[in-house]
């Protein structure tokens, strides 16, 4: 499995995700059935950043890439709230995490102490800004790049979830409040599925900017839509 069929399977997971939180009640069984398929989404996304990270030829462009897509997701968000209706303002865009990740990786890979050690308030500030996310999605993306063996990246998320999600750690002890995540956040882990079939390669087709506008493209085409049926 290429890097073009995992973001394949991404996408697709994310858009799941996105109909329900726009167009769903919470108590809906299919609601929930399309939040279990959108728990993949992320993990996807982490993994594939970390690669990008590890493959790129030029980190700056990169970053710059993400930092303006960053840029336009929020001003969509801004028009949207503008219009009356829900502030996702930060909270609902993922890709200012994946730059926090990305921006971390760059920190512990150097050599100098000092810069590594800025990993750590980047890490509180995803989770005191309330990205998407936060400290998990950071983490996350850390694990992912700085060790290239997919097992111990299965063992870090499995850490992961049992320090992020209500159950067991916290339900057990009857701190509900303290878990960052619900209970549903536990089938991400089957995301790792698709990670183990990666085979290392690109994919016969790249489409790079495709999947850059694809995000901000659809979650324009689903608010719209949202709009419409609520007017």
């Amino acid at each position: 499995m290429s890097r073009f069929s995992l973001k394949v399977i991404a996408a697709i997971a994310m858009v799941f995700d996105h109909i329900a939180v726009i167009f769903m009640e919470v108590d809906a069984s299919v609601y929930t059935v399309f939040r279990i398929i959108g728990r993949l989404a992320f993990v996807l996304f982490a993994f594939l950043l970390a690669e990008g990270f590890n493959h790129t030829s030029n980190l700056k462009k990169y970053f710059l890439r993400l930092l303006g897509l960053a840029i336009i997701i929020e001003v969509v968000l801004l028009g949207y709230y503008l219009m009356g209706q829900d502030n996702y303002l930060l909270s609902f865009n993922i890709i200012w995490t994946l730059l926090l990740g990305l921006f971390s990786l760059y920190l512990i890979k150097q050599k100098n102490l000092y810069l590594r050690i800025l990993v750590i308030p980047i890490i509180f500030i995803a989770e005191i800004l309330s990205l998407s996310y936060g400290a998990y999605g950071v983490l996350m993306i850390l694990f992912f790049g700085m060790y290239d063996n997919k097992y111990l990246s299965l063992l870090y998320l499995l850490m992961l979830n049992l320090i992020f999600i209500e159950y067991p750690l916290y339900s057990l002890s009857n701190l509900d409040s303290v878990a960052k995540f619900v209970t549903i956040q536990w089938y991400s882990v089957f995301a790792m599925i698709f990670i183990f079939l990666y085979n290392g390669k690109a994919g016969k087709y790249k489409l790079k900017y495709f999947f850059y506008a694809f995000y901000p493209l659809h979650l324009l085409l689903l608010y719209f839509i949202s709009f419409l049926i609520q007017r």
